[in-house]
Protein backbone atom coordinates (compact mmCIF):
# COMPACT_ATOMS: atom_id res chain seq x y z
CA UNK A 1 0.00 0.00 0.00
CA UNK A 2 0.85 3.00 -0.84
CA UNK A 3 -0.09 7.08 0.75
CA UNK A 4 -1.67 9.82 -1.53
CA UNK A 5 -0.86 13.50 -0.72
CA UNK A 6 -3.85 13.40 2.47
CA UNK A 7 -1.82 11.19 4.12
CA UNK A 8 -4.44 8.23 3.47
CA UNK A 9 -3.31 4.75 2.94
CA UNK A 10 -4.68 4.23 -0.59
CA UNK A 11 -4.37 0.36 -2.48
CA UNK A 12 -2.61 -1.07 -5.37
CA UNK A 13 -4.85 -2.32 -7.74
CA UNK A 14 -4.57 -5.50 -9.39
CA UNK A 15 -3.16 -5.00 -12.49
CA UNK A 16 -5.92 -6.60 -14.95
CA UNK A 17 -8.36 -3.67 -13.59
CA UNK A 18 -7.89 -1.05 -15.55
CA UNK A 19 -9.06 2.76 -15.52
CA UNK A 20 -11.80 2.46 -18.15
CA UNK A 21 -13.15 -0.34 -15.95
CA UNK A 22 -13.57 1.66 -12.78
CA UNK A 23 -14.76 4.40 -15.03
CA UNK A 24 -17.36 2.34 -16.63
CA UNK A 25 -18.27 0.01 -13.43
CA UNK A 26 -16.84 -3.17 -15.19
CA UNK A 27 -14.73 -4.10 -12.77
CA UNK A 28 -16.56 -5.97 -10.47
CA UNK A 29 -15.43 -4.13 -7.21
CA UNK A 30 -17.72 -4.06 -4.15
CA UNK A 31 -19.20 -0.80 -3.47
CA UNK A 32 -18.60 -0.07 0.13
CA UNK A 33 -21.86 1.84 0.15
CA UNK A 34 -23.72 -1.39 0.17
CA UNK A 35 -22.29 -2.56 3.42
CA UNK A 36 -25.59 -3.02 5.44
CA UNK A 37 -23.56 -2.22 8.30
CA UNK A 38 -21.89 1.16 6.53
CA UNK A 39 -25.35 2.07 4.83
CA UNK A 40 -27.31 2.66 7.81
CA UNK A 41 -24.44 4.20 9.97
CA UNK A 42 -23.69 7.98 10.55
CA UNK A 43 -20.49 8.03 10.91
CA UNK A 44 -18.61 9.60 8.59
CA UNK A 45 -15.84 7.21 7.28
CA UNK A 46 -12.21 7.97 6.22
CA UNK A 47 -11.40 6.86 2.45
CA UNK A 48 -8.64 4.31 3.96
CA UNK A 49 -12.25 2.71 6.46
CA UNK A 50 -13.92 2.89 2.85
CA UNK A 51 -11.66 0.67 1.14
CA UNK A 52 -11.41 -1.72 4.17
CA UNK A 53 -15.34 -1.89 4.15
CA UNK A 54 -14.79 -2.80 0.38
CA UNK A 55 -12.00 -5.21 0.47
CA UNK A 56 -14.36 -7.61 3.64
CA UNK A 57 -16.42 -8.31 0.69
CA UNK A 58 -15.29 -10.58 -2.35
CA UNK A 59 -15.46 -9.15 -5.82
CA UNK A 60 -18.84 -9.74 -7.33
CA UNK A 61 -17.37 -10.70 -11.06
CA UNK A 62 -14.33 -10.47 -12.93
CA UNK A 63 -12.93 -7.07 -14.47
CA UNK A 64 -14.73 -6.83 -17.53
CA UNK A 65 -17.23 -9.66 -17.37
CA UNK A 66 -20.75 -7.57 -16.06
CA UNK A 67 -21.86 -3.82 -15.30
CA UNK A 68 -22.58 -2.87 -11.19
CA UNK A 69 -22.00 0.47 -10.29
CA UNK A 70 -19.21 0.97 -7.67
CA UNK A 71 -18.90 3.73 -5.68
CA UNK A 72 -15.22 2.62 -4.42
CA UNK A 73 -14.19 2.41 -7.89
CA UNK A 74 -14.79 6.12 -7.79
CA UNK A 75 -12.91 6.59 -4.84
CA UNK A 76 -10.07 4.79 -6.14
CA UNK A 77 -9.87 7.13 -8.94
CA UNK A 78 -9.93 10.27 -6.86
CA UNK A 79 -6.94 8.81 -4.75
CA UNK A 80 -4.99 7.44 -7.85
CA UNK A 81 -5.71 10.81 -9.37
CA UNK A 82 -4.08 12.67 -5.82
CA UNK A 83 -1.11 10.35 -6.67
CA UNK A 84 -0.49 11.19 -10.69
CA UNK A 85 -0.76 15.32 -9.42
CA UNK A 86 0.83 15.02 -5.72
CA UNK A 87 -2.06 17.29 -4.51
CA UNK A 88 -5.29 16.99 -2.69
CA UNK A 89 -8.51 16.05 -4.44
CA UNK A 90 -9.83 19.46 -3.61
CA UNK A 91 -6.81 21.19 -4.48
CA UNK A 92 -7.33 19.16 -7.89
CA UNK A 93 -10.92 20.26 -8.45
CA UNK A 94 -10.42 24.17 -7.56
CA UNK A 95 -7.58 24.51 -9.53
CA UNK A 96 -8.99 21.57 -12.46
CA UNK A 97 -12.27 23.07 -12.96
CA UNK A 98 -13.71 25.39 -10.14
CA UNK A 99 -11.12 28.15 -10.51
CA UNK A 100 -10.88 27.83 -14.70
CA UNK A 101 -14.65 28.11 -14.95
CA UNK A 102 -15.16 30.66 -12.40
CA UNK A 103 -17.35 28.02 -10.93
CA UNK A 104 -17.98 30.31 -7.41
CA UNK A 105 -20.04 27.64 -5.52
CA UNK A 106 -18.52 24.18 -6.84
CA UNK A 107 -16.12 22.92 -4.54
CA UNK A 108 -14.88 20.07 -2.80
CA UNK A 109 -17.32 19.99 0.90
CA UNK A 110 -15.91 20.89 3.84
CA UNK A 111 -16.20 18.69 7.17
CA UNK A 112 -17.96 21.99 8.42
CA UNK A 113 -21.05 21.98 7.03
CA UNK A 114 -21.40 25.46 5.21
CA UNK A 115 -24.57 28.30 6.30
CA UNK A 116 -26.04 28.57 2.84
CA UNK A 117 -26.08 24.53 2.18
CA UNK A 118 -29.83 23.09 1.44
CA UNK A 119 -30.19 20.75 4.29
CA UNK A 120 -32.31 17.73 3.44
CA UNK A 121 -35.24 17.35 5.14
CA UNK A 122 -38.10 14.52 5.41
CA UNK A 123 -41.28 16.36 5.82
CA UNK A 124 -41.18 18.82 8.50
CA UNK A 125 -37.58 17.37 10.30
CA UNK A 126 -34.44 18.62 8.91
CA UNK A 127 -31.65 16.27 8.44
CA UNK A 128 -28.10 18.38 8.59
CA UNK A 129 -25.96 15.84 7.04
CA UNK A 130 -21.69 16.46 6.33
CA UNK A 131 -21.27 16.09 2.70
CA UNK A 132 -17.27 15.99 3.17
CA UNK A 133 -17.00 12.04 2.01
CA UNK A 134 -16.95 10.12 0.23
CA UNK A 135 -14.11 11.70 -1.73
CA UNK A 136 -14.89 11.38 -5.46
CA UNK A 137 -18.07 9.50 -5.11
CA UNK A 138 -20.05 12.46 -3.70
CA UNK A 139 -18.21 15.13 -1.45
CA UNK A 140 -18.42 17.87 -4.25
CA UNK A 141 -21.08 20.63 -3.75
CA UNK A 142 -22.39 23.66 -5.78
CA UNK A 143 -25.34 25.48 -7.02
CA UNK A 144 -27.48 24.49 -9.86
CA UNK A 145 -25.86 27.02 -11.99
CA UNK A 146 -22.40 25.75 -11.59
CA UNK A 147 -23.44 22.73 -12.22
CA UNK A 148 -24.76 23.36 -15.60
CA UNK A 149 -21.98 25.79 -16.08
CA UNK A 150 -19.60 23.03 -15.85
CA UNK A 151 -21.39 20.18 -18.18
CA UNK A 152 -21.55 22.71 -20.67
CA UNK A 153 -17.67 23.19 -20.22
CA UNK A 154 -17.30 19.33 -20.21
CA UNK A 155 -19.30 18.37 -23.45
CA UNK A 156 -17.63 21.44 -25.80
CA UNK A 157 -14.03 20.75 -24.92
CA UNK A 158 -13.10 23.02 -22.51
CA UNK A 159 -12.24 20.46 -19.98
CA UNK A 160 -10.93 17.67 -22.30
CA UNK A 161 -11.39 17.14 -25.59
CA UNK A 162 -14.44 16.78 -27.61
CA UNK A 163 -12.37 13.35 -28.30
CA UNK A 164 -12.11 12.18 -25.43
CA UNK A 165 -15.85 13.26 -24.38
CA UNK A 166 -17.06 11.09 -27.51
CA UNK A 167 -14.55 8.03 -26.55
CA UNK A 168 -16.57 8.25 -22.88
CA UNK A 169 -19.81 6.90 -24.81
CA UNK A 170 -18.46 4.48 -27.19
CA UNK A 171 -19.47 1.78 -24.94
CA UNK A 172 -22.53 1.74 -23.34
CA UNK A 173 -23.76 -0.78 -20.83
CA UNK A 174 -27.54 -1.08 -19.80
CA UNK A 175 -28.05 0.14 -16.17
CA UNK A 176 -30.40 -0.59 -13.17
CA UNK A 177 -33.78 1.02 -15.29
CA UNK A 178 -34.82 0.46 -18.41
CA UNK A 179 -33.60 2.66 -21.00
CA UNK A 180 -30.35 3.89 -18.70
CA UNK A 181 -27.00 3.01 -19.66
CA UNK A 182 -23.24 3.86 -18.51
CA UNK A 183 -20.56 4.79 -20.50
CA UNK A 184 -16.95 5.98 -18.72
CA UNK A 185 -18.39 8.43 -16.13
CA UNK A 186 -21.03 9.48 -18.02
CA UNK A 187 -24.65 8.34 -18.18
CA UNK A 188 -27.48 7.98 -21.43
CA UNK A 189 -31.02 8.45 -21.25
CA UNK A 190 -32.92 6.74 -23.93
CA UNK A 191 -36.66 7.60 -23.91
CA UNK A 192 -37.07 5.44 -26.38
CA UNK A 193 -37.22 2.53 -24.33
CA UNK A 194 -38.73 4.51 -21.37
CA UNK A 195 -41.97 6.42 -22.53
CA UNK A 196 -41.69 5.53 -26.56
CA UNK A 197 -40.53 9.02 -27.32
CA UNK A 198 -37.32 10.15 -29.01
CA UNK A 199 -35.63 12.10 -25.96
CA UNK A 200 -32.20 11.28 -25.54
CA UNK A 201 -30.14 12.99 -22.36
CA UNK A 202 -26.66 12.71 -21.87
CA UNK A 203 -25.41 13.77 -18.24
CA UNK A 204 -25.92 11.86 -14.85
CA UNK A 205 -28.05 11.63 -11.68
CA UNK A 206 -27.22 10.41 -8.37
CA UNK A 207 -28.23 10.60 -4.89
CA UNK A 208 -27.99 9.72 -1.34
CA UNK A 209 -30.83 9.10 1.71
CA UNK A 210 -32.83 12.54 1.04
CA UNK A 211 -30.89 14.53 -1.78
CA UNK A 212 -31.09 13.46 -5.03
CA UNK A 213 -29.69 15.40 -8.10
CA UNK A 214 -29.83 15.21 -12.04
CA UNK A 215 -27.61 17.15 -14.62
CA UNK A 216 -28.26 16.90 -17.87
CA UNK A 217 -27.95 17.72 -21.94
CA UNK A 218 -31.45 17.18 -23.85
CA UNK A 219 -30.47 16.20 -27.22
CA UNK A 220 -33.56 17.11 -28.64
CA UNK A 221 -33.92 21.03 -27.41
CA UNK A 222 -29.91 21.30 -26.85
CA UNK A 223 -31.23 22.44 -23.01
CA UNK A 224 -28.92 21.88 -20.21
CA UNK A 225 -30.73 21.28 -16.77
CA UNK A 226 -29.56 20.64 -13.10
CA UNK A 227 -32.07 19.95 -11.04
CA UNK A 228 -30.97 19.09 -7.08
CA UNK A 229 -33.66 18.21 -4.52
CA UNK A 230 -33.10 18.22 -0.77
CA UNK A 231 -35.83 15.06 -0.33
CA UNK A 232 -36.27 12.12 -1.50
CA UNK A 233 -38.19 12.92 -4.73
CA UNK A 234 -36.66 11.81 -7.94
CA UNK A 235 -34.70 14.59 -9.63
CA UNK A 236 -35.88 12.57 -13.34
CA UNK A 237 -39.10 13.19 -13.11
CA UNK A 238 -38.80 16.51 -12.09
CA UNK A 239 -36.22 17.21 -15.16
CA UNK A 240 -38.36 15.05 -17.57
CA UNK A 241 -41.68 17.49 -16.52
CA UNK A 242 -39.83 20.71 -16.85
CA UNK A 243 -38.10 19.51 -20.38
CA UNK A 244 -41.64 18.56 -21.58
CA UNK A 245 -42.92 22.39 -20.90
CA UNK A 246 -39.33 23.55 -22.39
CA UNK A 247 -40.70 21.66 -25.58
CA UNK A 248 -44.02 21.88 -25.83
Amino acid sequence: MTSSPSGILTLKMPKKITIEQLLNHTNGIYSFNADSTLHYSKKQYSPNELLEVSKAHENLFKPGEYWSYTNTGYLLLALLLEKVESKTFEQIVKERIAEPLNLKTLKVAPKEIPSNLALAHDKETVIPKDSSGPMGAGNIIGNSKDMAVFLSAFLTGKIISTEMVSSMMQDLYPMFNKGQYYGEGIMLYDFNEINNTETVWIGHSGGTENYKAVLLFDIKSKVIMAISINENIPAEAVALKLMGIINE
